[in-house]
């Protein structure tokens, strides 16, 4: 059994759900733990609120004190508080799948863009990229949205009732609209968590490489420590490390 836990930090409005979204834990083949933090909702995020920055931190520290190997968000938005996070505790921290665009870009022929889908792209902005670890003026890309849509709509409510339906039909007419906009779009990365239910049908639709929280949340989980370090010191005074067995349950 996979001992590694990864940590999301939530939004108050339930989160979506079904098998597929980030935040159902049989999307995983690792156990997960959720802690929703307070005073985080759809309209403070998309809104860039920074005072929501203390919450996001004590939320995180209390992930890292109940055993997580690693820490993410259901919400790209989320990037802008990634720096103060990741000081504040010891494991890996990535709050939002735009961290995966410089990777996405490496992967695409010289002239080809990363086209991002959000869940509003009048909101989305250069701030949440360079939070994000890099720059527009430096990696081509192109960003549309789903502002408008009924799922724009229903992820906004306290408790979204969107189908996985709904999602799909919703997000593939935002990625189909943005590859007409700009046909230099060679692969796609998904920026809200709820977008994940639909990334399989838009590789399929479009043939393109298609990144999302999911793929985020793997990654972390490979590349995370499978438990604590213990340091201590050996008989020549060096710190060597141990790593004690993470037995903290799914929650």
């Amino acid at each position: 059994m996979n001992n590694k836990i990864l940590g999301i930090l939530e939004l108050e409005n339930r989160p979506i759900s079904h098998l597929g979204a980030l935040c159902a834990p049989e999307t995983h083949q690792f156990p997960i733990k959720r802690l929703t933090v307070e005073g985080a909702n759809v309209a403070r995020l998309i809104a860039g609120d920074r005072l929501l920055k203390d919450a996001y931190v004590s939320a995180a520290q209390e992930l890292e004190s109940q055993g997580v190997s690693a820490i993410t968000t259901n919400c790209g938005f989320s990037s802008l508080h990634q720096a103060e996070v990741a000081a504040a505790v010891s494991v890996p921290v990535v709050l939002s799948s735009l961290a995966l665009v410089p990777l996405i870009a490496k992967s695409l022929a010289s002239g080809r863009k990363v086209g991002i889908l959000t869940y509003d792209s009048t909101k989305l902005g250069e701030l949440h990229c360079n939070a994000a670890g890099w720059s527009s003026k430096e990696i081509g890309v192109a960003i549309g949205g789903i502002e408008g849509s009924p799922t724009w709509e229903r992820l906004a409510d306290p408790c979204p009732d969107a189908s996985p339906e709904l999602i799909t039909t919703d997000v593939l007419a935002g990625v189909k609209s943005l590859l007409r906009d700009d046909p230099a779009v060679g692969a796609v990365v998904l920026e809200c968590a709820g977008f994940t239910l639909a990334a399989e049908a838009v590789r399929r639709e479009t043939g393109l490489l298609v990144a999302d929280f999911v793929t985020l949340a793997k990654m972390l989980i490979e590349v995370s420590s499978p438990g604590e370090v213990e340091r201590r010191p050996d008989p020549n005074g060096t710190m060597i490390g141990n790593a004690i067995d993470n037995r903290v349950l799914e929650s």
